[in-house]
């Protein structure tokens, strides 16, 4: 097969990883790729605002198969273009996604279910959301209604900083249109989980959790981020918790889409909350999480293109899925500054000396190539990934490339995979 992969993270270096090494992998794109991807697939700068030159390259290419990485792209209603001009994609349709892209949609979806979530409101005005903080007993979670890149969550300690959070949303419009409407909801006390499953037609099939750390700092301080590690397994994930994500989880979701009749192909992954009373879902994201991407895809045995191609062709209940049962730590090297301002076009260096400790497989975010260096491009700049029999054995591995590294312009997390027990 002919395989184009879209999106510039490493999350889509991970996938162009795994796509790869499938034996009905012939030809590899991706639009726009970054330095590291471009190692492995051909990488084409194409507008993803011009359809038509997509399509051009898609038939030009013979591409059998088109990956979504990027929410914004499903948003856009891009998965359904391409299905419109008979090309297969791995992505859910505009209708589906807004499970992702409307909070308001998903959690309408999820109280109609009965699938567990967090008490809400939802406002469009900024006076009567500013009212009703008044009342409430805190903390208290205020999200914006649409995609904020991770970012458009906050938890709110008291009054002033629920009026603060209501104002940057809908008077500042801090997310832009995204927070026209917002949503206030209870705070649920426990942990955070990501759960993925591939979710077709008929069935889903699970691929398993990640826990990640979302603040940029040690210690769970400072901004919210789009994931500044992440690692697998956890101690604190039990059969049982397992049992109960499967049961009111997982099955009243694929349920509630085939009654409602939101046709879903693609991977869906579950935010949720491990409470006293058990699994609570946050939200739903229509894509594969990033760092938990680089991380689940480490440990995958089963042919990640025979997966993809089951999905879209609605054979999902026909598929094992098998793993390799070690331990993986992601930590990621962020610009200095991320998630505020940082720089860019700085050189980071010594990538495939780290590489090439046994065990390790770094994944590209924001770089690109001049004149044959690789260059910082954005917040997020490397996933450094590590594989090995244990939490501390894959921490020490993952610690080491960093230092081998040793990029004077960034900043990671020290703690990664530490809140384990």
């Amino acid at each position: 097969m002919n395989i184009l992969v879209l999106g510039n993270g490493a999350r889509e270096h991970s996938i162009c990883w795994a796509v790869k090494k499938s034996k009905d992998c012939n030809s590899l794109y991706c639009i726009p790729g970054n330095a590291g991807i471009s190692d492995i697939a051909k990488c084409e700068n194409i507008n993803l605002d011009h359809r038509n030159e997509l399509l051009r390259f898609c038939n030009t290419k013979n591409i059998d198969l088109v990956i979504i990485g990027p929410e914004q792209y499903l948003e856009n209603g891009l998965s359904d273009y391409l299905k419109s001009k008979n090309i297969k994609v791995f992505g859910p349709s505009k209708k589906a996604s807004k499970l992702e892209t409307s909070k308001s949609f998903a959690k309408k979806f999820l109280k109609r279910n009965k699938i567990n979530t967090a008490n809400y409101r939802e406002f469009s005005s900024y006076e009567s959301a500013k009212k009703y903080v008044s009342f409430l007993k805190y903390p208290i979670v205020v999200k914006v209604d649409g995609l904020a890149a991770g970012k458009g969550v906050i938890i709110c300690k008291n009054k002033k900083e629920a009026e603060d959070s209501i104002s940057l949303m809908m008077k500042k419009k801090k997310f832009g249109s995204s927070g026209n409407k917002i949503i206030i909801e209870e705070f649920l006390e426990g942990y955070e989980v990501s759960y993925f499953a591939f979710f077709d037609k008929n069935s889903f099939l699970k691929l398993g959790y990640a826990l990640d750390h979302k603040k940029a700092y040690d210690n769970d301080n400072g901004p919210n981020t789009g994931g500044m590690g992440c690692f697998l397994p956890s101690k604190k994930i039990t059969k049982k918790i397992e049992e109960d994500i499967h049961k009111k989880i997982l099955l009243p979701t694929s349920e509630g889409l085939k009654r409602e009749k939101l046709v879903y192909r693609g991977i869906l992954f579950f935010g949720l909350m491990i409470t006293a009373n058990g699994p609570y879902v946050i939200e739903y994201n229509v894509r594969f999480g990033d760092p938990e991407c680089q991380t689940l895809l480490r440990n995958l045995k089963t042919d990640f293109l025979a997966l993809i191609k089951s999905n879209i062709e609605d054979r999902l209940e026909y598929m094992n899925i098998q793993k390799d049962k070690m331990s993986v730590v992601c930590v990621v090297l962020a610009s200095k500054g991320y998630p505020e301002s940082f720089k860019k076009n700085k050189i980071v260096r010594n990538i495939s000396k780290a590489q090439s400790i046994k065990g390790i497989e770094i994944f590209h975010a924001g770089t690109s190539l001049k004149k044959g260096k690789v260059i910082s491009s954005g917040g997020r700049v490397l996933s450094i990934t590590s594989k090995a029999n244990s939490i501390s054995s894959a921490r020490k591995l993952a610690y080491r490339a960093l230092k081998i590294i040793n990029w004077k312009w960034g900043h990671y997390r020290s703690d990664i995979g530490q809140k384990n027990a």
